[in-house]
């Protein structure tokens, strides 16, 4: 005779028991709630916020050990629209040199070397392209950290139903009975890939039938938890971080990259703009250029007029003066169209009214460096990211081989699952924990077919050796660079002395001619050749002093010292490395 389960309980046990099953039932209830209201609640906007906190948090966490960046330096804001009108304006003044554009620069803004490369800062579409490329590095960064926590998730589903595909006529029914139910799902659980390797999964399933009639309901609830460990293949931290590993590591090369970006472009920016003074400047001699030969062919008009200059004598000089007025309109056309490539490259509308300022070239000066070339490789070699990179890939390389390693082992899982049901035909959803499954078990694969993971082993060891010549090269194109850097700066330095003596010298042998065509004893040739020879000496001496400014800047780029302020002022820091 069976014995009676109830037997011995008394009504408040039974109530109590029931109170549990109801309040167990509730538990999957309101979580299923709090996830549906949570998920519901978040709007774009949220989401938004949520990545850019979390992506910001990266980045301030990494910049500390990244030169050059802080971390107010790359954080996305919506661009202001420019205003030009903070900028001093250029007044009434018209520049004879410039011809009929003179006229267009009447009333624009005048533009600093320093207003130039902070412009661009902060609206130069290069510039913040490379500071977006570096936000969704790290937002990658954050997914992949993510991969590693436990992930939740929760779903359900709803029927309502009708159906008399099964029903038979009664006696005396003029219609058949349908059966009415409404059953829903629901489903709550996580995944969780450990840092070990072990794979950790949960999951709460509830089944819940009502039939109408008769106001009955059924109800099937179900719990699984599931850890699977793998003990060779796929198994400990190292293989199962290197992902993350990996993506820690290319933000960090990243932020490198952007580091030499910004140096690079406030450079870039330098160039540009000292070359849109050196084509103006080449405007203003043309001009004079071509105001002298007008002067000079008045003066020959004259002198043939008293029969003191033959006809072939003043074609050449009407020849020379159209040829110089040709090259002073080109140099018009070559200053504005530089001028406006720099508007682009800044981010200034090209259609605004800006010019530069004059005064910049007149600041240059040939400055020597205050170190030996020797020194500057010393320093080169232990504060440029790009060398600091190339180390790191190497270590990247070995740390891959480790893992490929693993991946010839042979596969060894240990697996733990249990699983607890609510008891059949019950009301409520109520889990009874004695209706528990345990269960244990050990899965082998042997390394019978591993030609996948030997290729893929076979290959790291390539990547080594690769990755290895990558270092030795970058280090060698470093000093490349700076060698042609030091070489630049000497040729720079002797060729503005030697420009500086070629405008004292053209400048003579043109006083002379102008003289002796006065005198009615100079030729034609020699007056054009003059005059072109000081043009050219004028433009060769602003050349080399621009050249020699922006080789040293680049010397100062290549050793890694060049640092980049959040205004885009630079200053070079050698006070911080050690000599």
């Amino acid at each position: 005779m069976r014995k009676d389960d109830t037997a011995g309980v008394s009504s408040h046990e039974r109530c109590g028991e029931e109170r549990r099953k109801r309040r167990d039932g509730r538990i999957p209830v309101l979580l299923s709630a709090l996830a549906l209201g949570a998920l519901s609640s978040c709007s774009p906007q949220l989401y938004e916020a949520r990545a850019d906190r979390e992506v910001y948090s990266v980045l301030t966490e990494k910049t500390p050990g990244v030169d050059n960046v802080e971390p107010n330096d790359i954080h996305l804001t919506e661009t202001p629209l420019i205003d030009l009108d903070k900028f001093k304006s250029t007044g009434g003044n018209e520049n004879d040199f410039l011809g009929d554009y003179a006229r267009q620069e009447r009333g624009a803004k005048q533009l600093s070397l320093d207003d130039a490369v902070g412009t661009a800062i902060v609206h130069g579409r290069s510039y913040l392209n490379a500071r977006e490329q570096l936000f969704l590095s790290a937002l990658d960064l954050t997914l992949a950290r993510h991969r590693l926590a436990p992930i939740f998730r929760t779903d359900g589903q709803g029927i309502r139903a009708t159906d008399s595909r099964q029903a038979q006529l009664q006696a005396g029914m003029t219609e058949l009975v349908s059966t009415n139910t409404f059953s829903h799902t629901r489903s709550t659980g996580f995944n969780w890939l450990y840092k070990t390797g072990a794979r950790i999964s949960a999951d709460f399933t509830q089944d819940f039938l009502r039939i109408m009639t008769g106001n009955r309901s059924l109800n099937e609830s179900d719990v699984a938890v599931s850890v699977v460990q793998p003990l060779l293949q796929g198994g400990g931290t190292a293989v199962t971080l290197e992902a993350l590993t990996q993506e820690e590591r290319n933000l960090l090369y990243d932020l490198r990259d952007f580091a030499d970006f910004r140096r690079g472009f406030v450079v870039e920016i330098v160039s540009d703009y000292y070359g849109v003074l050196r084509a103006r400047d080449r405007v203003y001699n043309n001009y004079i250029a071509y105001r002298g030969f007008v002067k000079n062919v008045e003066r020959e008009d004259a002198l043939a007029d008293e029969n003191r200059r033959t006809q072939n004598q003043l074609a050449r000089l009407r020849q020379a003066m159209l040829q110089s007025e040709s090259r002073w309109i080109d140099a018009i056309r070559v200053y504005q169209s530089a001028l406006d490539e720099l508007k682009i490259k800044i981010g200034v509308p090209v259609d605004s009214k800006v010019v530069l300022d004059e005064r910049e070239l007149d600041r240059l000066t040939i400055e020597e460096p205050r170190i030996t070339k020797e020194q500057s490789i010393e320093i080169a070699m232990v504060s440029r990211p790009d060398l600091i990179t190339a180390n790191d890939l190497v270590d990247d390389a070995v740390r891959q081989i480790k893992v490929a390693k693993n991946g010839l082992l042979p596969g060894l899982d240990l697996s733990l699952d249990y699983n607890s049901v609510s008891d059949p035909g019950d009301t409520t959803p109520a889990i009874n924990w004695d209706r528990r499954r345990w269960s244990s078990s050990v899965d082998l694969d042997l390394p019978i077919d591993r030609k996948a993971e030997r290729n893929i082993y076979r290959a790291t060891l390539v990547q080594l050796d690769r990755a290895k010549r990558t270092r030795d090269l970058t280090y060698d194109r470093a000093r490349l660079e700076l060698y042609d850097s030091w070489r630049t700066l000497e040729q720079e330095k002797r060729n503005f002395r030697i420009a500086e003596e070629g405008v004292a010298l053209a400048a003579r042998r043109l006083e002379e001619q102008i003289l002796l065509a006065e005198l009615g004893r100079g030729e034609a040739r020699d007056l054009v050749d003059a005059q072109e020879d000081l043009v050219d000496a004028q433009n060769q001496r602003t050349a080399t002093v621009v050249n020699h400014t922006l080789a040293r800047l680049r010397l100062w780029r290549d050793m890694g010292i060049l640092y980049i302020n959040n205004d885009g002022s630079w200053v070079e820091k050698l006070e911080r490395e050690s000599l």
